[in-house]
């Protein structure tokens, strides 16, 4: 889980929280940071906070946006204290650790975070798999950033020590984000082929490629499925163009 798991952390504000952070994720086991646009000159205040575990913050990868993060990914949990139909598609707690468990001993997954003053915003949480909140009493739910990074370490450290990977999941090979993307590409050829733009634009390709790409998430899309969706599509836009030809 150590090189499997990844915290990603979203335009994070304050330095001091990516050190601390880091000493979060050492402390129970993990070493893959991730920071999308992280304010400058945040490397001298989060060493300082960090101390032990400078190493983990030393070696984090930074990145200008949230989907070239989460690229090799083929699970991506966000996490948000705000629920909304608008958010994304919500799992509990403890299914969204179990999923995170069981996975990451096979491929890499991603705990998503957003900044300090507002979370993560509409597009980032639809960019990610699932959405997850941390249980927290209902008076008072805002939770500091670095306390959520460990909420969810600590969960996945005392989860990883007593589970065996399900039944459902054995032998599976998910596919990171990439694919998906790639899968969605195609099918964009594939509906621009068949001309599904003349009934309403291009808004009419973009939201059944919406519709498309939330089934593709949350159904942990194996190699096998991606492979025959590509082809399926592939198909169609080669029929189409020898029925063009003729």
């Amino acid at each position: 889980m150590k090189k499997t798991v990844s915290i990603i952390l979203v335009e994070p504000e304050n330095p001091d929280n990516i050190g601390a952070v880091s000493r979060a994720m050492k402390n129970m086991g993990l070493s893959d940071l991730r920071l999308v646009r992280p304010p400058r000159g945040w490397r001298p205040k989060a060493k300082k906070m960090a101390m032990s575990a400078w190493d983990v913050a030393k070696k984090a990868t930074v990145y200008p946006k949230l989907s070239e993060a989460i690229r090799d990914a083929s699970l991506v949990i966000a996490t948000t204290r705000r629920q909304g139909a608008k958010r994304g598609a919500f799992i509990p707690f403890d299914e969204a650790i179990q999923k995170v468990t069981a996975l990451s001993k096979k491929k890499k997954a991603a705990l998503v975070f957003g900044k300090e003053s507002k979370g993560l915003d509409n597009p980032s949480l639809k960019a990610c798999d699932w959405v997850t909140t941390i249980p927290t009493s209902p008076e008072y739910p805002s939770i500091n950033l670095a306390q959520s990074v460990m909420i969810l370490a600590f969960s996945l450290y005392q989860k990883n020590k007593s589970a065996s990977t399900p039944s459902s999941v054995r032998g599976l090979s998910f596919v990171p984000q990439e694919v998906i993307q790639d899968v969605l590409m195609r099918w964009n050829k594939a509906l621009w082929a068949l001309s599904y733009d003349e009934e309403g634009g291009k808004e009419v390709i973009e939201r059944i490629l919406a519709t498309f790409h939330g089934i593709l998430k949350r159904s942990s899309l194996v190699e096998s499925e991606s492979k025959m969706l590509k082809g399926i599509a592939r198909r169609i836009c080669e029929h189409l163009e020898k029925s063009y030809s003729k």
